[in-house]
């Protein structure tokens, strides 16, 4: 058996965007802004921040948690057996593809000021041919033209995650919420027509990556 196994991943509705026009003037998205010297639309949008801004928001439930989206690269782009591509697809539909070999900073805040250039020039960095990390033109529906897209669910039919290291293949693309309460959008419901559940209870993002790489590895014989 090889010593390596090829896991594709997208993070889905990630809770990851700049502020939104609508709560920009917020005095305390304002304040934040000025303190970091920076226009308000052009800081990441932060629940721990922005809390009393986003009071009224859409959706307010599954937003300002770009931290989820931080651990979770960290836990996938340093595992050393278990590889694959992996994109994040935001909670206003825009699709990041990431650079296998990128190492995501530990440190949040810069993290976030990394994503924060990320969003606002497309790509980091923003003048090179072969970047870190770009926002893509692609949508689901393009990535579901190449891949054979499967979502991991608690509503999904249960299967054990060992079973699934077992069944997925190069062409697989495993989708992951990456958002703290609600439900997918329609969006990713209407396209992931496979779904499953690798667990009897709700588990956080990071615990859906921990089991699946976790599963993988063992199929691998610990490497």
């Amino acid at each position: 058996m090889g010593n390596n196994l090829r896991v594709n991943v997208i993070l889905l509705d990630s809770s990851l965007e700049l502020v939104p026009r609508e709560i920009s003037n917020h005095p305390s998205v304002v304040k934040n802004a000025k303190k970091r010297g920076k226009k308000p639309t052009e800081v990441l949008l932060d629940i721990s921040v922005h809390y009393f801004a986003m009071k009224n928001l859409k959706d307010r439930e599954k937003r300002g948690r770009p931290d989820i989206v931080h651990s979770a690269m960290i836990l996938f782009l340093t595992e050393p057996f278990v590889r694959g591509d992996l994109y994040i697809h935001t909670i206003d539909s825009k699709i990041i593809k990431v650079n296998r070999e990128v190492r995501p900073p530990k440190n949040y805040n810069r993290f976030v000021s990394l994503m924060e250039q990320l969003l606002i020039n497309g790509k980091v960095p923003p003048e090179s041919q072969n970047p870190l990390m770009e926002v893509t033109d692609l949508t689901l529906s393009d990535l579901s033209k190449e891949y054979k897209l499967v979502l991991l669910s608690e509503d999904g039919t249960y299967v054990p995650p060992t079973k699934l290291c077992e069944e997925i293949d190069d062409k697989t693309l495993l989708g992951i919420g990456a958002f703290p309460h609600g439900k997918f959008s329609r969006e990713v419901l209407e396209l992931f027509k496979e779904s499953y559940s690798i667990s009897s209870v709700p588990l956080e993002t990071n615990q859906v990556l921990c089991r699946i790489l976790s599963s993988c590895n063992e199929k691998l014989g610990w490497p």
